[in-house]
């Protein structure tokens, strides 16, 4: 009986590492993603939100489908932006990082049934540390720019 408890307590565990050998990585990115690379000597300007950029561009609809059976898969995005920045594989996912001159966008992406790599969540950063995060849909509406 003690030998069942002590596989249950070790296969318990090494799910549990596998699991943060994947998760630190990505935080690491996402805290990174959000550094600014350049020094700035002079005051930057405020970029404009746009108001509806999330229902007029193409990729404000893709990033809505974060998480879904229908997300759209790491192909469609790298075809629709383009090549990140930042490219990582840790494990059964993937992270792909966008860095736009307001924003960074961090994008992961998890094998679905079918093993296609699917995008599970978006997350959108400052790239200046005085500036707050901006809102999906703003970062959305600079990463169209990129993409055309």
């Amino acid at each position: 009986m003690a030998v069942g408890l002590a596989s249950i307590a070790v296969s318990g565990f090494e799910r549990h590492c596998r699991a943060m050998r994947f998760i630190i990585p990505l935080v690491a990115l996402a805290l990174l993603a959000a550094c600014e690379t350049t020094t700035a000597t002079a005051p930057t300007a405020t970029p404009t939100p746009t108001a509806s950029a999330p229902a007029s561009s193409r990729v404000g609809q893709m990033l809505a489908t974060a998480g879904r059976d229908n997300a759209a898969t790491q192909a469609d995005v790298v075809r629709l932006l383009g090549a990140p920045d930042i490219e990582r594989h840790e494990g059964a996912g993937t992270a792909l990082t966008y860095r736009l001159e307001n924003c960074a966008l961090l994008l992961l992406f998890v094998a679905d049934q079918r093993n296609a790599m699917r995008l599970a969540e978006a997350h959108p950063s400052a790239r200046r540390p005085s500036e707050p995060a901006p809102s999906l849909e703003t970062c959305a509406a600079e990463a169209s720019n990129r993409g055309s």
